[in-house]
């Protein structure tokens, strides 16, 4: 299991990089980062902070993701600590998913002249879900014992 997650945790970065190039390559400057209901944006900055601070964001989560492997794996704790190390990688690879479509829902709300707003924003609601299902099943994982 833990190498499944890794694999897709490995292709999710290589998904992140794809992603932010090319959102960047057509964002105009400056680009919105929130939206009223309209699909006016609120809050804009210009397309080079919204890179570098992306990749940035994505640097430092990507670096948390290592130490707190490390960390879990140095613990002798058996099943518990496969568990946990499963849960992390996997909770890892949500927040990466959460960040490529909002990169995605960022770069089309930017470019609507293809897309209206309205069809494009379930991937605003769509990626902290998927966040939130992966933390809502701590308790059950944690919980389920192998037989």
């Amino acid at each position: 299991m833990i190498k499944v997650l890794k694999f897709f945790t490995t292709v999710s970065i290589l998904i992140f990089l794809v992603a932010v190039l090319v959102v960047y390559a057509f964002l105009p400057d400056p680009s919105g980062l929130l939206f009223n209901s309209d699909g006016i944006s609120v809050i804009e900055v210009s397309k080079n902070t919204f890179f570098y601070s992306i990749l940035f964001i994505f640097v430092i989560i990507q670096t948390l993701h290592i130490v707190f492997i490390q960390t879990t794996l140095k613990r002798k704790e058996g099943n518990y600590n496969k568990k946990i190390s499963i849960w992390i990688q996997g909770m890892i690879l949500s927040i990466n998913l959460f960040i490529i479509l909002m990169i995605v829902f960022i770069g089309l709300a930017n470019n609507a002249d293809d897309f209206s707003f309205k069809s494009i924003r379930f991937l605003a609601l769509l990626a902290p879900s998927i966040v939130i299902t992966w933390l809502l099943t701590l308790p059950f994982f944690m919980f389920i014992r192998k037989r």
